[in-house]
């Protein structure tokens, strides 16, 4: 079964807009460029990350410097998303997606790698723009 890089049957046009840049702000940080997923990102103290190479932060300071400390492992790849959910909720909305990185290069890596993550971002609406409050992801293990 292929799936859906966005899910079709999600009518508002913001929130495929968000989805789209978040796509886009992590094929970014694929290449070690965060700039895009942190302006993304809300800058509240509410702001979590639980990383798929372990770890947690919570608040933006927290949030900020862990993407930073991304952006110098990522040497450049791509990175691609199957939708297996997304549920829209007043001011709130979450997706579920499965996340691959493939021709990857990572710092301390020889030669290309690649892996899939599951992953779950949750946005708020911040003065009438989604903003990204939450990001969990962890490896998608056979």
């Amino acid at each position: 079964m292929t799936l859906p890089a966005i899910d079709p049957t999600i009518t508002d046009a913001s929130v495929r807009a968000a989805i789209e840049r978040l796509h886009r702000a992590m094929a970014d940080v694929a290449n070690g460029d965060v700039r895009a997923i942190k302006a993304l990102y809300s800058h509240g103290p509410d702001a979590t990350s639980f990383y798929g190479w372990g770890g947690y932060e919570r608040g933006w300071d927290g949030v900020s410097r862990r993407w930073d400390w991304a952006g110098r492992q990522f040497k450049g790849g791509r990175v691609s998303y199957q939708n297996v959910s997304t549920v829209v909720a007043g001011d709130m909305f979450f997706t579920t997606d499965i996340e691959t990185y493939s021709d990857q290069r990572m710092a301390g890596v020889e030669g290309v790698t690649g892996w899939t993550n599951r992953v779950t971002h949750i946005f708020r609406r911040e003065g009438g723009e989604w903003r990204l409050v939450h990001r969990h992801g962890n490896r998608l293990e056979p």
